[in-house]
């Protein structure tokens, strides 16, 4: 039998008994319960503090005024049931919604003084932009001229939002006219329907009966063109008709045509399609059929529009074949003429403004190309409006604004404050009613701000006219000073907008609306014979306020409201009414008497009482809204805190005995416990409910059992055996004694502390950056001191010079921080005293050329780097070391680095284009000459570092070589390996001598090569400055690894490093996360970055990519916790091979240790959430700070125990009792050498 054979029949015998030894199924079902605890805490918590508001069914309707008692439902008003048929007359028969996504309202503004001294080359000596006008500024001029030449016919508002300025959100507040809610913005990329009561549904309302012979509601014919997220949030109010209508199913429906063309939202890159998608098919609508009209200036406009057009592709679809009428968007029975006359609404909504700011920020000339499109579009929009003979209204308006860099979703001033232009074709507001609207207002304001209440609301609820700060605050001299003054606008909320679009068109305020109407729109009508308009609009309004209050707190016990506020909003509804009666009196039988000034005075008085209660309830509402649930916030803190105790119960366990012990001894009890809680829980909860303690559901109160009671049962079982206490691993009282270690540990101690005390104060918090880098240098700088010490107090040996491997890798580490520290972003709250270098210059939203250049570097820096740790082993001379780190590696990471080269290239060379761009002209942003190139660069690097590392790691982990001394060969070669490394002859035979190259650190170096495929996809999917300091925070993690590997070998009580270990690897990972251009915040997610190697959007895709930007530092920390363990472990470690379930026990106790710091953290800022829930800045600073707690603590928990350890870790453990394999190399050498001898 030749050698070969029976080596390889001994190493598959002894393999199959080595994994049968290493049994994971502990691991497994412990994992999953410490990680299912801290989901159903977060989760418990969240449905208490993160509520969202009760919706209302109801609905109101045109024939139910809001002054009666009962509000109808749609159910249960019959045909007959009121005379009415509208709320208030219709002012206009048509509305044009046009959204230009993330207009900002200085946008939308046009100032000669700007031009006079910024559209020159001189410029303004030692102005902040010398010679330059900002790209989004007076690039809207049809909108300036309209209102100068037509003042009566048009309006410029500040347009307020309220946070998150999610799309989704916003467009819920301006159809609805609620408050949003915090939570709601996580749905803002899987679409929420809108099941409450909305002006979309009005306007689609089948007539709900007849009333003397007529239709009590007129149908109405839609028109949708972009965004598809209104298709996600109205699926049946927007149902294209086209396919379904005949003449039949159109009178029996009695709904209207509809024409529904949506287009794709979330490809941020993509500035084009959505746009392109509008403006091709708005011409359909606004210009009368060629047949119809063939006049030169239709055919010119017609042409204009086309030209407006950028993407030639977009002209192959089918709505553009005009050869037969069934690929058109005609129908048999709704042609041309009927899609141009009988429309009533269309809604169209472009993306390409708030596309250029995500992509390259406002700071950019492509807005500025973007802005001229749009404004080409209203000058024919406009001239379409005036053409037609109905009353016309045009809303434009954005939905949100944008940050410097082009960001949204929190509550800067620029992120709130939209633009919103009105215009008509009709005269709707003159310089008298603008005279009486500003007198009502300004009554309002007074009555507002004298109360007490109303005196702590946002100044834009207190006041009604605002100076454009964002304009001013873009042009300064050299010594900070503004150069010219802001210009005073109008602001109104944009919730206002349901109110007044709704009754402008005849319809009902929706049921749950909290907006005001615009006051300029009703206050010019004013016939003498009837009630002022605006009065009687306001009056209307106050009452379906009212009457929404009163069933919101009918419906709900737990409504949230005091009774402090609900006496105050009675008190001025009760005072509004009195003073309107009043005004009834006056007035008496003769209508003439309204033209009296008294009469007019009085008008105003009350109208401002009624602007002054809806005004006081919406401000009172944003204060209060937050239905909090004390019973579900203490479960999800105490369920938390449990979680943290059994991990912290593991941890202690796990280094005393092995998983299926522990499993053993707590398993049952667990099991007992949960369902012990779950069944008191649930007698509990109905006490709970019915005394108005909370609103929690069955789930909620057998989920909640379940985890307390689990959690509970478990560390009881863990740690009531006295003999293996917390503390039995150390000697009696040792724990207490003051070593290097205990110090280290103390140290590490106070550091958590400290991180957690952070989230006391609003200042600290928003500063975490700062603090969390103190913590770490201190710690980091107790460990070189501990270096130090261990160098002097050692003469020439190996103590020593591990000493000095400490203190080098101290030194480092110090150093590294720092300039991990160089790279951030900052928050609204630090802009004072922070100067952002993420993207390589302050005002910069894109990354420089040399930036992405410098990213290159890391192609060499991080394989060299991993390269050297492996070298003191000599694992480095293994094959998959050389093929992997030294060749593969590079080429993921350089593939990696060269597509955020061309991206940067595409970035700063679509300047110069849309500075040279006309508006007619195309612009090649998003399909430069480079997309194809930069797509298979990320696709390749990705399937590098997947299939080729992640495989070739998976077949051969080991970073092990074999290599033989110069000695004679024996005939009979055979070798054994031996705990040193080397493999000598069986006795009575020569010997002879091979050395296993890399058996002292098998086990780290073969699980170092993992963590490298796991970096190479996290760098891919960094921007450059985040892959530059990713891959600093990798060095970093190598070295931690390495400085206490050496601490070990310097003090006695080594294994008590542990916890200073984990402690430390989990702040670099914090440290990490805002080095890579990240903060708490949710304007700092890097949203473009979901379309690395992806063309279209694919939610689950792109979010996953989003995730792993996020939170990468995480990720790759969590990763790289078992080498605390595993580095510098021999091939031939005697506790593995002994007892590998106590093996697998500790590296499991690690996870588990890093695990609970994370879930400290999480409970900390959950806490202080809860404690500061009635904050000003609770929204702003607490709620999110909590809410990133999660996905960090969640998914560093499943990365490490499920991934790291049960995948990773179980593979490397289970190939190393496989020592065949070694067998197999040796001898195989041996033979080599013996054939060439």
């Amino acid at each position: 039998m030749s050698l070969n054979s029976e080596t390889s029949r001994s190493a598959k015998a002894e393999s199959a008994t080595s994994q049968a030894a290493l049994r994971v199924r502990a691991h497994w079902l412990v994992s999953l319960l410490l990680v299912a605890l801290s989901a159903a805490g977060f989760w418990l918590f969240s449905r208490g503090f993160l509520l969202t508001r009760m919706v209302l069914p109801d609905h109101s309707l045109p024939s139910v005024l809001p002054f009666q008692s009962a509000p109808g439902t749609l159910e249960s008003v019959g045909p007959d049931a009121a005379s009415a048929s509208e709320w208030y007359p219709a002012k206009y028969e048509r509305a044009i919604i046009l959204v230009v996504d993330a207009l900002r309202v200085d946008f939308a503004m046009w100032s000669d003084e700007l031009n006079s001294t910024f559209g020159t080359a001189g410029g303004v000596p030692g102005s902040q932009h010398i010679g330059r006008l900002m790209p989004y500024h007076n690039r809207l001029p049809a909108i300036a001229a309209l209102s100068r030449e037509r003042p009566d016919q048009s309006m410029l508002y500040r347009f307020r939002a309220d946070p998150p300025t999610t799309t989704l959100q916003r467009l819920k507040g301006l159809t609805t006219g609620q408050l949003p809610t915090f939570i709601d913005a996580g749905s803002n990329f899987a679409g929420s329907t809108v099941d409450e009561d909305n002006w979309l549904q009005a306007l689609r309302r089948p007539p709900i009966g007849i009333i003397n012979g007529t239709e009590a509601a007129r149908s109405h014919n839609l028109v949708f063109l972009g965004d598809d997220t209104w298709i996600s949030m109205f699926p049946n109010e927007l149902s294209d008709t086209q396919a379904t209508e005949t003449n039949d199913t159109l009178q029996k429906s009695r709904t209207g045509w509809a024409r529904v063309r949506p287009f794709p939202s979330l490809n941020v890159w993509d500035l084009d399609t959505v746009d392109d998608g509008v403006l091709s098919r708005l011409p359909m609508f606004l210009l009368p059929p060629v047949s119809e009209n063939k006049s030169e200036i239709i055919r010119k406009e017609r042409e204009q529009w086309r030209q407006l057009v950028k993407q030639p592709h977009m002209w192959e679809h089918s709505d553009f074949n005009e050869m037969t009428q069934a690929n058109s968007m005609v129908s048999d029975k709704v042609g041309h003429a009927q899609l141009h006359h009988e429309w009533d609404m269309i809604i169209a909504h472009g993306l390409g403004v708030d596309h250029c700011g995500h992509r390259f920020g406002p700071d950019h000339s492509a807005i500025s190309h973007k802005l001229a499109q749009m404004n080409t579009a209203i000058e024919l929009i406009v001239n379409a409006i005036d053409r037609d003979e109905k009353p016309t209204a045009l809303y434009l308006f954005g939905d949100h604004g944008m940050d410097n860099k082009g960001d949204h979703g929190g509550d800067s001033p620029r992120e709130v404050d939209a633009g919103l232009w009105i215009y008509s074709n009709r005269k709707w507001h003159s310089k008298e009613s603008d005279e009486r609207t500003a007198r009502v207002l300004r009554n309002a304001q007074e009555l507002i701000s004298s109360n007490a209440l109303g005196s702590s609301f946002d100044q834009d609820l207190k006041e009604s006219w605002w100076r454009n700060t964002h304009l001013s605050d873009d042009y300064k001299s050299a010594s900070g000073e503004h150069l010219f003054e802001a210009p005073e606008l109008r602001s109104v909320s944009q919730i206002d907008l349901v109110s007044t679009l709704s009754l402008s068109l005849g319809l009902p305020i929706p049921f749950n609306n909290l907006g005001t109407a615009i006051p300029e729109m009703f206050a010019s009508d004013n016939d003498s014979s009837a009630e002022w308009g605006l009065l009687s609009v306001l009056r209307l309004n106050a009452a379906q306020v009212l009457r929404y209050i009163e069933k919101y707190v009918s419906n709900s016990r737990s409504h949230g409201f005091t009774d402090d506020a609900l006496r105050l909003w009675n008190d001025m509804y009760n005072q509004a009414e009195d003073s309107y009666r009043e005004l009834a009196d006056a007035i008496g039988q003769n209508p003439k008497n309204r033209r009296q000034p008294h009469i007019r005075e009085l008008e105003e008085r009350v109208a401002a009482e009624y602007f002054a209660f809806t005004r006081m309830v919406l401000g009172s509402l944003r204060q209060m809204w937050a239905q909090f649930d004390p019973v579900l916030i203490l479960a999800g803190l105490c369920t938390l805190v449990l979680s943290i105790a059994a991990l912290l119960a593991l941890y202690a366990q796990s280094r005393l005995r092995s998983l299926d012990i522990i499993i053993a001894r707590a398993g049952w009890p667990c099991i007992s416990g949960g369902i012990a809680g779950a069944v008191v829980f649930r007698a509990l909860s109905s006490v709970f409910v019915s005394s108005g303690l909370s609103h929690m559901t069955s789930l909620d109160a057998t989920v909640a059992g379940l985890a307390m009671g689990a959690a509970a049962t478990f560390c009881v079982a863990l740690l009531s055996d006295s003999k293996a206490s917390t503390f039995a691993f150390v000697p009696q009282l040792q724990w207490l004694a003051v070593t290097p270690a205990t110090v280290l540990n103390v140290v590490a101690a106070v550091a958590t502390i400290i991180h957690c005390l952070a989230f006391s104060s609003n200042s600290f918090t928003f500063n975490e950056d700062s603090i969390v880098l103190y913590t770490v240098q201190t710690l980091v700088l107790a460990t070189s001191l501990l270096s130090v010490r261990a160098i002097l107090s050692s003469s020439a040996g190996p103590k020593r010079a591990s000493g000095t491997r400490a203190l080098v890798c101290s030194l480092l580490i110090l150093v590294l921080n720092r300039t991990l520290a160089y790279s951030t972003v900052c928050r609204e709250e630090q802009l004072s005293a922070c100067t952002p270098t993420f993207y390589g210059a302050p005002s910069a939203s894109i990354s420089t050329v040399y930036l992405a250049a410098a990213n290159v570097v890391m192609v060499w820096l991080v394989p060299s780097a991993v390269t050297y740790a492996l070298r003191r082993s000599y694992s480095d001379r293994a094959m998959v070391s050389k093929l992997w780190v030294s060749l593969g590696m590079r080429v993921s990471m350089g593939m990696a680095a060269a597509y955020w080269v061309l991206d940067s290239i595409d970035g700063q060379t679509a300047s110069g284009a849309a500075a040279a761009s006309s508006p007619t002209r195309t612009l090649a942003v998003n399909g430069s000459d480079w997309s194809d190139m930069r797509m298979a660069l990320a696709r390749m690097a990705a399937g590098v570092a997947l299939g080729g590392g992640l495989a070739a790691w998976y077949a051969s982990p080991f970073c092990l070589d074999v290599e033989l001394p110069n000695v004679p060969i024996l005939s009979q070669p055979q070798a054994l390996p031996t705990n040193k490394g080397a493999s000598r002859a069986p006795a009575g035979q020569s010997q002879r001598t091979a050395v296993i190259l890399g058996y002292g650190n098998a086990y780290g170096a073969a699980y170092l090569i993992f963590v490298t495929v796991v970096f190479c996809v996290l760098f891919l999917v960094q921007q450059p400055m985040g892959g530059i300091m990713l891959s600093l925070l990798f060095i970093e993690l190598i070295l931690c690894v390495e400085l206490f590997d050496a601490l070990r070998d310097t003090i006695e009580e080594a294994s008590s490093l542990l916890c200073a270990q984990v402690i430390l690897m989990a702040q670099l990972s914090y440290v990490g996360y805002f080095a890579t251009g990240h903060q708490f915040t949710l304007v700092s997610i890097q949203w473009s970055t979901a379309f690395v190697g992806v063309r279209e959007m694919q939610l689950v895709v792109c979010g996953i990519i989003v995730a792993l930007n996020t939170l990468g530092s995480f990720v790759l920390t969590a990763a790289c916790m078992p080498l605390a363990v595993l580095w510098n472990e021999s091939l031939g470690t005697q506790l593995l091979r002994l007892a590998p379930d106590n093996y697998i026990s500790r590296i499991t106790g690690a996870g588990a240790a890093y695990a609970a710091y994370h879930a400290v953290v999480s409970v900390s800022s959950a806490a202080c959430a809860a404690w500061f829930r009635r904050h000003l800045m609770v929204w702003k600073i607490f709620a999110p700070r909590f809410m990133f707690s999660v996905p960090i603590t969640l998914v560093s928990s499943a990365v490490l125990l499920l991934v790291a350890i049960g995948l990773a870790t179980v593979h490397i453990l289970r190939m190393g009792l496989s020592v065949g394999n070694t067998q197999a190399m040796v001898a195989q050498k041996l033979h080599m050498a013996s054939k060439s001898s």
